[in-house]
């Protein structure tokens, strides 16, 4: 028996691996159709996708038993692998059971068909001074989303790299995290040391599963 012969009967995966690899290729698949339009009715396009795959998984089930000779001791162990691989001899006692698994991926709108979200955020400068960031979270629609939670960080890696010094550790943002409110809008203030040197501040945004990235001018 050939090397490769014997890695192929040996190769041996879960479930969750065999339907991950057609999601993959699903997704492939997807891909390529959406690079794919035909030219409709004036000012209309026509776009592919897959409205549905059904997949049939014939998997050979082994329950392997060993035993370790002068022990009384048994170890089972569930394994499956592609039902078209030959059979291979072993010493080990073993039970073959060949189980049939059918599915289907189905497509559905995205962000459960609402319109999609967009972020937008802005750097403004408050009273006395004080450096802040307002953002808008909204739909493709234009209608704000209140209760959103939103996170703010200081990006100090891209911070040092804009600025060529590293923010001070007292220089931070004050609300780490906020909602949006009825109009849609999350705000919060920088804190910036005595001393900073840093002339922009970087930050990121999350919301929504979204990540936004800006720099504020540090006030001299």
């Amino acid at each position: 028996m050939s090397d490769t012969t014997q890695q192929a009967q040996e190769l041996f995966g879960t479930l969750d691996e065999y339907l991950l690899e057609l999601a993959d290729g699903l997704a492939k698949a997807q891909q390529e159709l959406g690079g794919i339009s035909a030219a409709g009715a004036p000012g209309r396009q026509f776009t592919y996708y897959v409205p549905k795959l059904e997949f049939e998984l014939r998997m050979d089930l082994r329950v392997e038993t060993s035993t370790t000779t002068g022990q009384v001791t048994n170890a089972k162990a569930l394994k499956m692998r592609p039902v078209r691989l030959a059979d291979v001899a072993s010493s080990q006692t073993k039970t073959e059971v060949v189980s049939v698994i059918r599915g289907s991926f189905v497509a559905v709108p995205a962000n459960e068909g609402l319109p999609p979200v967009v972020l937008d955020a802005r750097c403004v400068m408050g009273g006395g001074g004080v450096p802040g960031v307002v953002v808008r979270v909204r739909n493709a629609a234009g209608e704000a989303l209140p209760g959103v939670e939103v996170e703010f960080n200081l990006d100090r890696r891209t911070t040092q790299t804009l600025s060529g010094v590293a923010p001070l550790a007292g220089t931070d943002v004050v609300l780490a995290v906020v909602r949006t409110d009825a109009a849609g809008e999350a705000r919060t203030t920088l804190r910036v040391a005595d001393g900073e040197r840093a002339r922009f501040l970087a930050l990121t945004v999350d919301a929504a599963s979204r990540t936004l990235a800006l720099s504020c001018e540090v006030p001299r």
